[in-house]
C-alpha cells in the first residue's frame, strides 16, 4: 500500500470540507456563499485561516503560492454594501520568513519601495504589517478581473491585437517600477490581470530593490523557472532587464499559447534558457500571427541583458499596435461581471459586539486565570509576609515593634488602614511623628500584604480571607501612643491635571495604514477629524469619510507644516504626526 502524506490527506479532508460547505450555500464564518466565490474566483476559507488581518476582515482564499498566502478581504469597518472596486487582496507571508528578524526588515523596505509605485498598470499598495498573532501581510487594491494564465486556459492562444496590448500595458507597468528601483522577477502569466480598465502587473510580495539581498535563503532561485531571464536562472545579479526577458516568454505564451523554452523538470528548462535559444516552433507561431510582434519577442528573449530593449522602448514599438485592442468576449464577460459585483456586511447586534470584544482580548481571560491560581499562594503567604515585616522592622528600630490595630472593613472600598497581625492589641496606634518626616531606611520599610478574616470568623480559625490588603511597617520615631486614630495630614496643594488635546477624542481609525485621495472609509474621517480639532479647514463637508480637493489640500498644508513629504498621502509618518 502506498504511503500517505498526512499534511496532504489533511488538506484533502479540508478541501472536501471546504467544497461540501460551499456547495450548501455560505461556507463556515464567511460572508460570501458559493455564487459569490465562484464569480470572484476565490475559495472558502479553511478553520485554520485568519478571520482579520491588520484593518481587513478575510473574506476568502485567492491563492498561495512560495512566499505566503493570497486572501480577499474588506476594510473591517465597511458597513452596509460595498462594491468590487473597495475589495482587498492581502498576502500573508509565510511563518518561516516572518518570524527571522532580519527577512522583516528587508520586507519593510521592499514596501516602501513599492509604495512609491503609481503606475496605471500596477496593483497599488494599500499597507502592511506584523500583527500581533505575528502575521506579516501587505495589502493591495483587489482587481476584479481574469489571470492571464486563466484567460488562456479558457480561451486559447489570444489574437496579436491582445499581444500588443499586453506589451504596451505591461510595458507600462515595468517602466512605472523600474522608476523606483524595483526589479519584480516574477512576472508570469499569473501574476498578470487583465482587468476592466487594461492589465495590472500584481505580486509585489516577491518584488526586490535593485540594491537589497534575497529575501530567500542563499542559494535558492527566487521566481518561475519557464519565466526566468539567464542571469536569474544562473545566479547572476539582475536588473530591469531580465523583467524584459520575462515579458518576452509571457508574451510568447499568451500568442502561441506554449512557453518558449518548452518544459520538463527545472533543471532543463533552467538549462535551456541559460544555453539555449527560444523555440523556433513557438516564434514561428507568433510571427504567423503577427511577424512584427514575433521580432519584439526574439529581442526581448536574447540572451544579452544590454541588447534587450527597456521597458519603454517595448511601450513605445507597441503604442500604435494597441490602439483599440478588446479582450475576448469570453475574458471580458467575466470581467465585466466581476468588476459589478456587490456584497453586503453584516450588521453585528450589541450582543455579538461584546463577544467578539472579548474573543479578541485573550490576555485579559489569561490575567484573570493567573489570578486565580496565584491566590491560595497568597492566603498561604500572608501570615509569613507579615511576621517577615515585623522582624524587619523589630531590627531596623531595636525596639519592641508598635502595631496598629485594624478596624473590621466596612466595605468593599475601605480604607482603613490593616494590621500587621491578626492579633495586635485593638486599641494601640502609633501616631505619626511631629516632625517633618526624613528619608526612610529601605531596609526599615517593607511591605506586605496581610489578609482580613472573612466575615466575623476569629484571623486564627483558617477561614480563607475575602481579599488581601497591602500595609506598610515601619519603626515609629518614638514609642508614643494613643488611642484615638491620629488625623490625615491635609494636601499641601492642590492636583492639577493638563486637558487632553481635542483631537484625543477623534476615535474612527486607530492604525497607520496608507489613506490617499478618493478613498471613502473611517480611515479618511479620522483624518478629517483631526485636521479639524487641529484648527484645519477640511470643507463644507466636514468629517464625511471623503478624502475630497479640500481634505487634500489641508493634508498638504499639515505635511508642509511639520516638515513631511508634502504628498497629500497620509502614510505612517504623517499618521505620527497627526497623532503627536
Amino acid at each position: 500500500m502506498p504511503e500517505t502524506n498526512p499534511a496532504s490527506a489533511d488538506d484533502a479532508r479540508a478541501d472536501a470540507h471546504a467544497n461540501a460547505q460551499a456547495a450548501a450555500g455560505r461556507p463556515d464564518g464567511g460572508e460570501l456563499d458559493a455564487a459569490d466565490l465562484a464569480l470572484l474566483g476565490a475559495g472558502p476559507l479553511r478553520g485554520s485561516d485568519p478571520s482579520r488581518i491588520g484593518p481587513y476582515r478575510v473574506l476568502a482564499r485567492l491563492g498561495g503560492g512560495g512566499m505566503g498566502r493570497l486572501y480577499l478581504g474588506r476594510d473591517a469597518e465597511t458597513e452596509g454594501t460595498y462594491a468590487a472596486g473597495s475589495l482587498v487582496a492581502v498576502k500573508v507571508i509565510r511563518s518561516e520568513y516572518a518570524e527571522d528578524e532580519r527577512f522583516r526588515r528587508r520586507f519593510e523596505r521592499e514596501v516602501a519601495a513599492v509604495r512609491r509605485v503609481h503606475g496605471t498598470y500596477t496593483a497599488e499598495l494599500l499597507g502592511s504589517g506584523y500583527d500581533d498573532d505575528e502575521l506579516l501581510w501587505m495589502a493591495t487594491a483587489y482587481v476584479p478581473g481574469l489571470s492571464l494564465a486563466d484567460a488562456v486556459v479558457r480561451c486559447g492562444p489570444l489574437p496579436a491585437a491582445v499581444g500588443w496590448r499586453l506589451a504596451y500595458e505591461i510595458g507600462q507597468a515595468l517602466t512605472a517600477i523600474a522608476a523606483v528601483g524595483i526589479v519584480h522577477r516574477d512576472l508570469k502569466p499569473s501574476n498578470v490581470l487583465l482587468g476592466p480598465d487594461g492589465a495590472r502587473v500584481i505580486d509585489f510580495g516577491v518584488a526586490h530593490t535593485a540594491d537589497a539581498s534575497s529575501l530567500t535563503m542563499t542559494g535558492q532561485h527566487l521566481g518561475t523557472p519557464a519565466f526566468m531571464s539567464p542571469e536569474q536562472a544562473d545566479g547572476r545579479k539582475v536588473g530591469t532587464a531580465s523583467d524584459v526577458f520575462s515579458l518576452g516568454s509571457l508574451l510568447a505564451v499568451a500568442v502561441a499559447g506554449s512557453a518558449p523554452f518548452g518544459e520538463g523538470t527545472t533543471g532543463d528548462v533552467i538549462h535551456r534558457i541559460i544555453y539555449a535559444p527560444p523555440s523556433e516552433e513557438v516564434l514561428a507561431e507568433v510571427a504567423r500571427r503577427d511577424p512584427e510582434l514575433a521580432a519584439l519577442v526574439g529581442r526581448c528573449l536574447d540572451k544579452d541583458p544590454e541588447r534587450r530593449p527597456g521597458p519603454q522602448d517595448v511601450v513605445e514599438a507597441a503604442r500604435d499596435h494597441a490602439a483599440g485592442a478588446e479582450w475576448p468576449g469570453m475574458v471580458a464577460g467575466t470581467v465585466t461581471a466581476r468588476a459589478g459585483w456587490s456584497g453586503t456586511a453584516p450588521v453585528v447586534r450589541p450582543m455579538d459586539q461584546q463577544t467578539i470584544l472579548r474573543r479578541t482580548k485573550p490576555e485579559d481571560r489569561q490575567a484573570g486565570a493567573a489570578r486565580r491560581r496565584r491566590w491560595p499562594l497568597a492566603v498561604g503567604a500572608a501570615a509569613a509576609l507579615a511576621l517577615a515585616g515585623t522582624a524587619v522592622a523589630l531590627a531596623a528600630s531595636g525596639g519592641a515593634p508598635h502595631q496598629e490595630a485594624a478596624p473590621p472593613p466596612t466595605g468593599a472600598h475601605s480604607a482603613a488602614p490593616a494590621t500587621t497581625s491578626p492579633h495586635a492589641t485593638p486599641t494601640s496606634r502609633t501616631t505619626p511623628p511631629s516632625s517633618p518626616p526624613r528619608a526612610r531606611n529601605p531596609a526599615a520599610v517593607v511591605t506586605v500584604t496581610v489578609v482580613p478574616p472573612a466575615g466575623n470568623a476569629p484571623a486564627g480559625d483558617g477561614t480563607l480571607p475575602a481579599r488581601p490588603r497591602p500595609t506598610r511597617v515601619a519603626p515609629p520615631a518614638a514609642p508614643h501612643t494613643t488611642s484615638a486614630a491620629a488625623p490625615r495630614p491635609a494636601p499641601s496643594a492642590a492636583r492639577t491635571t493638563t486637558p487632553a488635546p481635542a483631537w484625543k477624542s477623534c476615535a474612527y481609525y486607530s492604525g497607520t495604514t496608507l489613506t490617499v485621495y478618493g478613498q471613502q472609509n473611517s480611515r479618511v474621517k479620522e483624518v478629517q477629524c483631526v485636521l479639524k480639532a487641529r484648527g484645519y479647514n477640511i470643507g463644507p463637508s466636514g468629517v464625511d469619510g471623503i478624502f475630497g480637493a479640500d481634505t487634500l489640500t489641508e493634508v498638504k498644508k499639515f505635511q508642509g507644516k511639520h516638515h513631511l513629504k508634502v504628498d497629500g498621502e497620509v502614510g505612517a509618518n504623517t499618521w505620527a504626526a497627526l497623532r503627536s
